[in-house]
């Protein structure tokens, strides 16, 4: 039996570690091939670069040049597993791309081209988007003081089922609430409605899937009642001039008083006087006889 001499011993160890050297660190991510506009793009991964190393998680989209549209600071941890979540709702259908830029470790940027060879650095997703798939019939604006209407119909679906789930202000929350959808008489498209009780006005989100998964996010808005005021016509005041007498007037010219007219004495008084004096003359005519 041939004996390993020392020396080749280690030239073999040196060898190893020299190849693991050259390796370098390895960071790989993973993420899904297709999703739904609406839903969460996950991003998931693992790397062996040591504890508190950290890299950036760049989302792009790539439809004639690449645009960044979204951006995650990843830090390792004992672990060495990470996972980012991109929101997709604002986003349009098409292709998209994940990438790590940015390695940073022990003060040290690093580059691509300085990872060990199983890295996967780069990953395609294309983003579809079923939102059309349903209309929405009810008023996007809806007063307070009545209940959520929710109704639309959904394309060849016939007689479903399709899932609810409403956020809004104040972390409101309803659902989820399994609606069955009713075949129309024209075609294949299922028609649905429901209503919900809020209390707040605001925007509200109205999610819908079915079981083909997510189907998109559809907004509403919740007015507030502003109460009628009654205004009571103010009565006009009305203030007449006072009239002040005038210096200059010429004073009204008196009316003469006629006089008043002198007493009569009456016939029957002078005949009674001259009979008195009569009857004296004829007493003193007696005397003297």
């Amino acid at each position: 039996m041939k004996k390993f001499r020392p020396g080749l011993i280690s030239t073999f160890i040196l060898l190893i570690l020299t190849v693991g050297i050259v390796q370098g660190y390895i960071i790989e991510i993973d993420a899904p091939k297709t999703i739904v506009k609406g839903t969460p793009l996950v991003v998931t991964g693992s790397t062996t670069f040591p504890e508190d190393t950290y890299f950036d998680l760049l989302l792009y989209y790539s439809k004639y040049t690449a645009s960044e549209v979204g951006r995650i600071r990843i830090i390792t941890d004992k672990t060495q597993l990470f996972r980012a979540d991109f929101d997709t709702r604002h986003l349009e259908k098409g292709q998209y791309k994940v990438e790590v830029h940015n390695i940073m470790s022990d003060n040290e940027l690093f580059v691509e081209q300085q990872l060990g060879s199983s890295s996967t650095i780069r990953r395609i997703v294309q983003i579809t988007d079923r939102s059309d798939e349903i209309q929405i019939t009810s008023p996007q604006k809806q007063p307070q003081d009545q209940a959520l209407t929710i109704s639309g119909r959904m394309k060849d679906i016939g007689d479903g089922v399709l899932t609810l789930r409403v956020f809004g202000p104040e972390q409101f929350t309803y659902g989820p609430e399994q609606m069955i959808t009713k075949k129309g008489y024209t075609d294949n498209s299922g028609e649905f409605s429901t209503s919900i009780p809020v209390s707040i006005p605001g925007e509200y989100q109205a999610s819908m899937s079915d079981r083909n998964g997510y189907i998109g996010e559809y907004a509403f808005v919740v007015t507030s009642i502003t109460p009628e005021m009654t205004i009571t016509p103010t009565p006009k005041l009305t203030i007449e001039p006072v009239k002040t007498p005038d210096t200059n007037t010429t004073p009204p010219t008196p009316v003469p008083v006629p006089p008043s007219p002198t007493p009569t004495k009456s016939p029957l008084t002078l005949v009674s006087a001259v009979i008195s004096i009569a009857g004296a003359v004829m007493i003193a005519g007696k005397k003297n006889r």
